[in-house]
Order: structure tokens, then sequence, then C-alpha cells
């Protein structure tokens, strides 16, 4: 038993020297392979990067490092989206090599996308560093997310959407937003999928047409109208309904006049639409005579003095006030309309 246990040591003892040898010798190889490799690399990765780029300006967007030639192998994009590859001896900092591969323009990207999908392109944008282009098409009902790869041009990543109906009020919204003008009108055509509106801003008409699930504007035109005039709208209220004018007002947010007119002892509230002048509302109220009393207050607060006579009368079928005022020496006379108060000529 003792003998095999020395026969064991001695092989144990072998082959301990035999793996140290090994190793050592490993060691020594790797070390050399390391000095070998860092005497000739004196070149660091950003400096080929700016290497790189003096040669060819644009964005950087991949840079490798080849072992068995000692080059960089930096990936730009430039301006004009064009791919090089440009390779930088890692020792010397020489430009060795540059290949120049052209990317997809947004032209062809377009063209290839609407062969495979029906609708309206509604953006396109790129990423130079992943050298993808990102589209947005609408067809419909439906909205799809395209991911294109800009070295071929095909698409490699969709994202399909339901896209529900924009109400009214948000198209509304969107439009003012825009022309910072008022809505005159807003009509839904179902055929097409869209909202047809007609924006009114100073003097000029706007006509918008947008998708009815986006809210993008598909097309627009504008041309010069002419609005009425306050004389305009007070001729047109006064030929529906003669009587004294009382007051007219012009809403230029909703484009619409709005006329006030006496008539024996009623007010007539006649809304006119400024482009057309369609009378498009007409609202009545029916007035309280005033008292002597409260004309005798309207008379004071015009000027200083002590009535001295009130008669009602009728003027151009209009009951009128005349009030006799006394001042010192001076005597004056005023007339009110009996149902507004207002003074009349």
């Amino acid at each position: 038993m003792i003998k095999w246990a020395k026969v064991l040591s001695t092989s144990a003892l072998g082959t301990a020297i035999a793996f140290s040898s090994i190793t050592t010798s490993h060691a020594a190889e790797m070390k050399t392979a390391k000095a070998e490799t860092t005497e000739h690399v004196s070149i660091s990765q950003a400096q080929a990067k700016g290497i790189a780029l003096q040669d060819c300006e644009g964005t950087v967007t991949s840079t490798e490092f080849k072992q068995e030639s000692r080059v960089y192998v930096i990936t730009i994009v430039t301006n004009s989206l064009e791919q090089r590859i440009v390779e930088v001896n890692a020792s010397t900092g020489k430009v060795v090599k540059k290949q120049e591969v052209k990317l997809w323009t947004q032209t062809q990207v377009k063209e290839a996308v609407s062969k495979q999908y029906k609708g309206v392109i509604q953006s396109i944008t790129f990423n130079k560093e992943t050298r993808e282009y990102t589209l947005t098409v609408v067809d419909g009902k439906v909205e799809y997310t395209l991911t294109v790869d800009g070295l071929t041009g095909k698409v490699i990543h969709e994202n399909k959407k339901e896209l529900q109906l924009m109400l009214e009020q948000k198209i509304k919204e969107a439009i003012v937003k825009q022309y910072s003008g008022y809505v005159y009108s807003l009509e839904f055509k179902e055929a097409t999928s869209q909202y047809i509106a007609v924006i009114l801003k100073d003097s000029t008409q706007y006509t918008v047409t947008l998708d009815a699930f986006t809210g993008k504007v598909v097309n627009t035109s504008q041309q010069a109208v002419k609005l009425l005039t306050r004389q305009d709208a007070k001729d047109l209220a006064l030929a529906t309904y003669a009587g004294k004018v009382r007051m007219v007002e012009y809403d230029q947010n909703a484009a619409i006049f709005t006329v006030k007119i006496i008539k024996d002892n009623t007010e007539y509230t006649v809304t006119i639409d400024a482009v057309s002048g369609e009378i498009t509302h007409v609202k009545q109220d029916k007035l309280q005579q005033l008292t002597e009393n409260s004309v005798k207050v309207l008379a004071l607060k015009h000027q200083e003095g002590k009535v001295e006579h009130i008669e009602l009368t009728t003027e151009n079928s209009i009951n009128v006030y005349v009030v006799t005022l006394v001042s010192g020496s001076k005597q004056q006379t005023l007339k009110f309309n009996a149902y507004t108060g207002q003074e009349c000529s």
C-alpha cells in the first residue's frame, strides 16, 4: 500500500509540473499578444471618429474595431442621407478605405409605401441613428405607423390602429386655433369621411377640407368676401320692421348684426347674417310705458333745473314724453321715448 501511494504521488507531481509549464507558457503568449496589440494601436476610438468625420461630415451611427486588420470601421450618415463606411488605421490614423451606400430618399420611401398601402401619408421622419424612416398612413378609419429600413426601403415594422370619428366641437376648436377666425359653417361628408368648414377672418373666407378621423387639413382655398355694413344691416331690418332704430351692433366673432327697432309699444331684436344678409332670428318684447316720475328723473340727469311741465304725445307713430325744464332764466324742452326712455331729437 505504501509503494502504490508513492507511485501516485510521483504521477501527481509530474502532472502538476506539466500543467504549471503549460500555464506559464500560455500566460507568456497572452502577454506577448497583448503587447503586440498595444504596440499596433495608437489611435483611440474617439480619435478615429474625429478623423472619419473630417473626411466625411455627418452623424456617426456605429463604430467597430477589427482586431485582425487593426482598423476602426466607422459608419456615418451624411446630411444628404448617404451612408458612408470609413476605415481608419488604428496605428497611423490614416483613412485606408471608404465605401458609399446611398440611403433611400423620402420620395423613394413614399413611393414604395404607396404601392403597399392605400390611403394618405400624413407624416414621414428619418432617424439617423437607426437609419430608419417612420411613416404615418391613414386609410379611412385605419391608421398605420410604419418603420422602413433606410437601406433597403422595406417595411420592417407595422402598427395598425382603428380611428374614431372626431366630434364637430373638436374640429371647430382645431380650426379656430389654426385660422383664428369664426367658423361660419361646418358640414360632414359621410361619403368621403371629411368635414367641410367655412371660416371667416376679416374680409377673407376660407374653405377648408379636413379628415374626419384625424382632423388633418386635406385641402384649403380662400377668397375675398364683402360683409354688410352697419347701414346695410339697418336698412334690411327697417325694410321688414318699420319703426325707430334703437341700436345696431356687429359681432365679428359670429359675423352677425343685431338691430333693435321700436315700433308702437314693441321692441324687435333682429339678427342678420353679415355674409348673406339673411335675417336669421327675430325676437319681440312688449314694452311697458314709463311713468312721469321716471321721465322726470331722466330729464334731470340730462339737465339740471326744475321740471315745469310733462306732456305725453305722439310723434311719427311713437309715444313721446315732452318735458319742459327751467334753470334760472333759461327754459329747455326735452323729448323722451315713452317706452325706452331714449332721448328723441
